[in-house]
């Protein structure tokens, strides 16, 4: 069928394009066919006659799934996009886990070559990692793509002979896949590229035009006038300006003449995190950029350059809501390692620096600088200043700054091969190393478990929820850990249906329910008393509504988990007076906001043993990726105004389509992001989640030493009160919010500057002590 449409399309649908190169689309000979291309399968054999083919077809394999029309979500009931949108060359992919050679003749001469490599289909946990090359002796380059739903694209120079066909070889370590080839002579690159590449690249990494065109950008307004530029500017040709990295800085953001050619400056304690930002603004196309960075030095102490991390902040098309369809932004979002950069005129690009502090630093000031440069254009250095404080910070116990989690280990355990396995291990050890480099140590767990068999048995992978403890133990993660439990499967049995999405289809289920769901929470108690795992938070249902079937519903779900005896974990608001038959049977609520206010969940924390959490989804990219400064607010001064006990946002890493593609699939992608072999990439907020930590940080070590020193007496007392009086000075100065987002906010920098006035306090009593 495709080798017909590919007869037919050559006599009339692209001939001067064909006439330009060989354009190859693989799949099955079911799938569709892109205009243009010439059709391959798993058992097109390479031929003289064709001119194309597999060495040998043993081996290969193809899948093939479209996704060109809205798809019905059952547990919502709505109608919504697919996780992504496919073309004729996306929807269908060839794969093996064996070494092949693609084979193509072609006239003498010097050439292009493009591939792609992806797929529709899920392949879940699978990791596919293999190198490609065209002819003996020519570079390889790795491809690594983690699951399905993601593209990657590669490209070659190569000669032909004219006598013997050139060979694509494809070497995998797990399995490679592939989409297309594309191949056509050099002269021809610039019309291929426009008329070919463009757009499958833009149906391939956004979306089909047709669909393209629902979607409305909504440009960030800055009508600042720029200011006067000084000969040296002009004649570098870019501006070099700075503003703290808790204002978002867009492309077209407009440098104010009082931050151009800045002194970056920051301060810091050992062991610490800290940024250092600065933007370069082309005032032409700029090839080739980089960014290098000195040692910081201090009368005879160094932090080594190699402390420093450079990244790019990268802007990504982002929806303006978790969910919203046809409205976009091109927001600052990703921070990203680099070699080099080529940069648009007129278009900022931030550059981002985390310099880690030394354990074992000595107080003092450094300096050094960050150099940037671009090809035929004068370097321009930035001088960086650190100041290095004579502190420890302390880390409160009684708070947990935890975080939902997909798992890594869960690929881990059902990967096809030892690679994809090894994928999977890699990544939840760097994931928690992270973690823990940002101050998160709790994450959420699943105690998933069949419903009851008919030998009256409940099984679970106890070994492998034993490894995701064991690994959060290797780290110093905090107890007590929230695990979600098969409460859907118990009521399937049951009723035979599914409660849907927040309760949204719930029915009075009979007291068999209730009973089987004690009895498996008891089981999993049981388990986990006899491993010695730490105390378990049981989560049966997330965001229930406020309907009062599923008001009604939860309050039996909770009795039945608490005849368990155990400790139960409700994610609501208690403001809405329709949970409150629920309210004897929770210990644990979880509010969205800052919800109630300090004195109320004191005293009932006080009077009834209850605790409050916070999961701020408001600012962990959900509804939007660039509320940085409402971050760093959150978790720092404002949760130590709040009186709650716990941070513990969705998510660390959400993918719903491509992980690349935030306007793809339902909802949107957020938070942090991965390389292709697992390393972590984080976001703008995720690095102010980890400055507000410290902020917490470094008011509880003040508290500590105004324990001490009170204790102590004397002159240490005395300086206590003074430290007492800063503290409520910063206190008073909070504008206290449930959800600190955007408004009523400080400054950027009046955020370090309330920073200092606690780390100058706790400089004097350190003396006084």
């Amino acid at each position: 069928m495709r080798w017909l449409y590919a007869i037919a399309l050559g006599l009339w649908a692209v001939a001067p394009v064909l006439a330009a190169g060989h354009f190859y689309d693989l799949g099955t000979d079911k799938s569709a066919l892109r205009p243009g291309f010439v059709a391959v399968t798993p058992k097109s054999l390479y031929s003289e006659a064709t001119g194309f083919g597999w060495q040998s077809t043993e081996g290969l394999q193809a899948k093939v799934r479209a996704y060109r029309a809205l798809i019905e979500n059952k547990s919502r009931g709505t109608k919504e996009p697919p996780p992504i949108w496919t073309n004729e060359v996306t929807e269908d992919v060839i794969f093996s886990d064996r070494p092949a050679d693609f084979l193509v003749k072609l006239p003498r001469g010097k050439y292009r070559a493009y591939i792609l490599c992806g797929s529709s289909d899920r392949f879940r946990y699978q990791f596919f990692d293999f190198t490609a090359s065209w002819g003996q002796g020519q570079p390889q380059t790795r491809v690594q793509i983690a699951e399905g739903y993601h593209f990657e694209h590669r490209s070659f120079d190569f000669e032909a002979d004219g006598t013997a066909p050139v060979r694509l070889h494809l070497e995998p370590q797990s399995k490679w896949l592939l989409n297309a080839v594309l191949i056509w002579p050099e002269a021809e690159d610039g019309r291929v590229r426009r008329e070919v590449l463009a757009p499958l690249e833009q149906e391939t990494f956004v979306m089909p035009a047709e669909e393209w065109k629902k979607w409305k950008f909504e440009p960030h307004v800055d009508e600042t006038p720029m200011p006067k530029l000084s000969a040296e500017d002009k004649q570098r040709g870019y501006l070099i300006h700075h503003r703290h990295y808790l204002e978002c800085v867009y492309p077209n953001t407009v440098p104010l003449g009082r931050t151009l050619n800045p002194e970056v400056r920051a301060f810091a304690t050992p062991g610490e995190y800290e940024p250092l930002t600065f933007t370069v603004y082309p005032l032409g196309d700029l090839k080739r950029a980089t960014v290098q960075v000195s040692d910081l030095k201090s009368s005879g102490a160094t932090i080594p350059a190699t402390a420093i991390d450079i990244r790019r902040v990268r802007y990504m098309l982002a929806r303006p809501n978790y969910r919203v369809q046809h409205s976009y932004r091109r927001v600052p979002d990703v921070l990203e390692h680099f070699d080099q950069l080529d940069l648009k005129a007129k278009e900022n690009q931030r550059f981002w620096l985390t310099v880690h502090v030394p354990e074992n630093a000595a107080p003092g000031m450094y300096r050094g600088t960050a150099t940037f440069g671009a090809e035929g254009a004068p370097a321009a250095a930035v001088p960086l200043v650190l100041r290095v404080l004579p502190i420890r910070l302390q880390r409160d116990p009684g708070k947990i700054f935890g975080i939902y989690y997909r798992h890594p280990l869960d690929g881990w355990a059902r990967a096809p091969d030892e690679v994809s396995k090894a994928y999977w291990l890699r990544k939840a050890e760097l994931e928690h190393q992270d973690m823990v480099a940002h101050g998160t140590r709790n994450v959420v767990l699943s105690a998933w478990c069949s419903t009851k068999n008919e030998q009256g048995r409940f099984e679970g992978n106890w070994d492998l929820l034993g490894k995701k403890i064991e690994l959060g133990r290797k780290h110093n993660f905090q107890p007590p850990i929230v695990v979600s439990i098969n409460t859907g499967g118990v009521y399937r049995k049951y009723m035979k249906a599914s409660y849907g999405s927040h309760l949204r289809a719930v029915k009075d289920p009979p007291p068999e329910f209730s009973q089987e769901l004690t009895e498996m929470v008891r089981y999993v108690e049981s388990v986990r008393r006899e491993r010695g795992w730490p105390e378990f938070l049981y989560y049966p249902i997330d965001e229930p509504s406020t309907a009062p079937a599923a008001v009604n519903f939860m309050v039996k779900v909770l009795k039945a988990v608490r005849a368990a005896g155990v400790k139960t974990y409700v994610t609501a608001d208690p403001t809405h007076e329709q949970f409150e038959p629920m309210r004897p049977f929770i210990d644990v609520w979880c509010c969205q906001p800052f919800n109630p206010d300090r004195e109320t969940i004191l005293a009932d924390m006080k009077a009834r043993g209850v605790q409050y959490w916070c999961y701020p989804n408001h600012v962990a990219g959900e509804n939007d990726h660039t509320p940085v400064a409402g971050a760093r607010m959150t978790y720092g001064f404002g949760f130590w105004r709040s009186g709650f006990l716990t941070l513990i946002p969705w998510i660390y890493q959400a993918n719903i389509g491509d992980p690349w593609n935030y306007l793809d699939g339902s909802a949107m992608d957020f938070f942090n992001r991965s390389a292709p072999d697992g390393t972590p990439i984080p976001v703008a907020l995720w690095e102010a989640y980890r400055e507000g930590y410290d902020d917490y940080r470094y008011v509880y070590t003040l508290e500590q030493l105004c324990e001490q020193a009170e204790q102590k007496g004397g002159r240490a007392k005395q300086a206590a009160s003074k430290a007492r009086e800063a503290l409520k000075f910063v206190w008073d100065s909070i504008n206290v919010q449930t959800k600190y987002k955007y408004d009523d906010l400080w400054g950027a920098e009046e955020f370090d500057v309330y920073r200092w006035v606690i780390a100058e306090q706790i400089l004097k009593l350190q003396r006084a002590l």
